[in-house]
């Protein structure tokens, strides 16, 4: 299913479990997230950015013809780490061993200016992308929950502060904002505010 969220941006949900990977016009394009299915979509060179190394925001890779792959520094071990990015959940062992690049505090790619925060908490390497009042906000934040701190390599006290941070950015941004996260629906920074519990119990 492959949707447009603006006049920019276009959603697909890819598997293996309904993953939002977002394409982003630009020459070559950014695919955010690639999962199973990216290619059909993408099928000429492109950039990568990875929220995180989990295995259903990566196992894409395989489909795409990326000229750059962007990760954060924390999670570059788990491309290629099977029990780190769990792909033995999926009954594979998933490694991406080709080169990859490592996220700075900006990335400029063509006319896309992206902000990067460190998120960690879901992962120890977890980023959201900031761009033009939009939110790429992976598995650190959904519209109405979390991701899951549960991992060995998960940890709670990080997603705590991670949360304070964003909780922070969010009041301060225009509330028309778009959150898109890496799973379930998207929707805004006013509609995050009100709806996930999860950020208000981390300001208490």
């Amino acid at each position: 299913m492959t949707s447009k969220i603006n006049a920019h941006i276009t959603h697909t949900l890819t598997g293996p479990i309904g993953t939002n990977t977002y394409v982003l016009e630009n020459n070559p394009p950014i695919v955010i997230d690639p999962g199973y299915g990216v290619g059909k979509i993408v099928d000429q060179e492109c950039i990568v950015l990875l929220t995180h190394m989990h295995f259903d925001h990566i196992c894409g890779l395989t489909e795409l013809k990326p000229l750059k792959v962007y990760i954060s520094k924390s999670d570059l071990k788990g491309l290629s780490d099977a029990m780190l990015n769990k792909s033995h959940f999926f009954g594979t062992s998933y490694r991406y061993m080709n080169q990859c690049e490592i996220f700075a505090n900006e990335l400029k790619i063509g006319d896309w200016h992206f902000q990067i925060i460190e998120t960690p908490g879901h992962t120890p390497g977890s980023v959201v992308f900031v761009t033009d009042k939009v939110f790429f906000t992976g598995d650190t934040i959904f519209i109405d929950s979390i991701g899951r701190t549960d991992f060995p390599e998960s940890d709670e006290n990080s997603m705590l502060e991670s949360l304070k941070k964003l909780s922070i950015i969010f009041k301060k941004t225009d509330p028309n904002s778009l959150i898109l996260p890496g799973h379930m629906e998207y929707g805004t920074v006013a509609d995050v505010l009100e709806k996930n519990l999860f950020l208000r119990e981390a300001l208490r």
